[in-house]
């Protein structure tokens, strides 16, 4: 399967704004939707709830995030969401802060708190907690999560390439966040320009130990050459790719460089408004990713944000390209690894190269004497095991040819014809003729 693109129109995954921006543009063009209330038309066009219940996921299959549990739940963590905004009864105990920094729309406001869905879908895969009613859930469901909406009913348009958020509101984003006690900041909205200030709020969030993680971008077709990611793109920002269930890489990313994937094709996701369904996206894939540092860094809280990247690299699960690729970077994220496995501290440093020497007459006199020895020692071995050769052969073998005369063992017997003791006295000659006088 190719996820290159986002899922299929007759799926309603939360990746797929372009079709919401055309069922928008239709909602406008229509006389009924234009005699109610504005901000309803608008709501009409949001994407709705999700699917009551749900099968266990594809991606928990992969990750089996809840092996971790027993040790770690990620609790004292906070993790912020940038993006969309955060809507969904799953998350409603989880959710700690959010605030909207997203810029007023020129075709106005449904006013609901994520009309988009990514950003609930992303924070879904974080946090969201257990039911009986689904075999979906967060990786990490008692973490506590932070939402800063960036982006409003629809994505930026004019100028810019497709879903792209201008860096100076993800700044803020970031500084919120980081105002709000976030240990870990999911950046699930990309901009395709850099600036100061979004470059500013990142290096505050990476000073103040907090682990900044980012979804990689995917390219579309009409996309100018050489546009990149950010904060993706930045020194020490977890860039994240997405895989599909095949384990396969999704085409066609935007970063220079790709650290980790996770899933993020045709994932199980939390709605705005309740219940689940599919989505697609890298934002989704950095999203497992923010769940499982989570529970590292509440099972490892001694761990800086460094040594905690360190770790999500040195366990990935190896990739199809081998470590460092552009599509995979170090592989598969690998939660229970991450936390619980036993790495060497320190830093890998090149030896320098050995140097022999030139060896003194006492060396050499002492090298020769060991080969003498060495010499002498194989010799008498050789006939110390000759001999035992010798006298395992005569113990094992005398016996046996005595009892055979010193016969081949394949010969045959020979036949005993019996004899007289005592030879008869030899006969004269001619004694068989007959005697006549002379």
């Amino acid at each position: 399967m190719d996820n290159s693109r986002g899922p299929p129109a007759n799926i309603p995954g939360v990746y797929a704004k372009r079709s919401l921006r055309t069922l928008l543009a239709a909602a406008v063009g229509s006389l009924g939707i234009l005699l109610i209330d504005p901000s309803a038309a608008h709501a009409q066009q949001c994407v709705g709830a999700g699917q009551p219940n749900s099968p266990v996921p594809w991606a928990q299959q992969v990750l089996t995030p809840e092996r971790l549990w027993p040790l770690t739940s990620g609790s004292k963590q906070r993790v912020a969401v940038v993006g969309t905004g955060v809507s969904s009864p799953l998350l409603d105990s989880t959710i700690a802060a959010s605030v909207d920094l997203s810029p007023p729309s020129r075709t106005g406001n449904s006013g609901k708190p994520d009309c988009l869905g990514l950003g609930t879908a992303v924070a879904g895969v974080i946090g969201a907690k257990e039911t009986n009613e689904h075999g979906f859930h967060g990786v990490a469901p008692k973490t506590q999560l932070l939402s800063a909406k960036v982006v409003g009913d629809s994505f930026p348009q004019g100028g810019q390439p497709h879903d792209s958020v201008a860096p100076d509101t993800l700044a803020a984003g970031i500084n919120w966040s980081l105002d709000q006690g976030a240990t870990i900041i999911t950046v699930a909205a990309v901009s395709y320009q850099d600036s100061p200030a979004l470059r500013q709020a990142t290096k505050r969030a990476l000073d103040a130990d907090a682990v900044v993680i980012a979804a990689a971008g995917r390219a579309e077709q009409n996309d100018p050459p050489g546009i990149a990611p950010y904060p993706a793109s930045y020194d020490g920002v977890l860039s994240v790719g997405m895989i599909g269930e095949d384990g396969m890489v999704a085409a066609g990313t935007h970063a220079p460089r790709v650290d980790l994937v996770a899933p993020g094709a045709e994932v199980t996701a939390s709605y705005p408004g309740g219940g689940v369904g599919p989505a697609t996206g890298t934002e989704l894939a950095a999203g497992y990713v923010a769940g499982t540092v989570a529970l590292l860094r509440d099972y490892r809280p001694q761990l800086s944000n460094e040594e905690v990247v360190q770790r999500l690299l040195a366990t990935a699960s190896p990739a199809p390209e081998g470590v460092g690729s552009r599509n995979y970077g170090h592989g598969l994220i690998n939660p229970y690894q991450a936390a619980v496995a036993n790495l060497v501290d320190g830093h890998p440093t090149t030896l320098a190269p050995a140097d022999p020497g030139v060896p003194t007459a006492e060396e050499l006199a002492r090298e020769a004497a060991w080969q003498q020895s060495d010499s002498l020692a194989y010799g008498l071995a050789a006939v110390g095991v000759s001999a035992a050769v010798v006298m395992t052969a005569v113990v094992v073998f005398g016996p046996r040819g005595r009892r055979r005369r010193w016969r081949s063992g394949i010969a045959e017997a020979p036949v005993d014809r019996p004899e007289d003791e005592l030879p008869e006295p030899p006969a004269d000659l001619f004694d068989d003729r007959p005697k006549t006088g002379v």
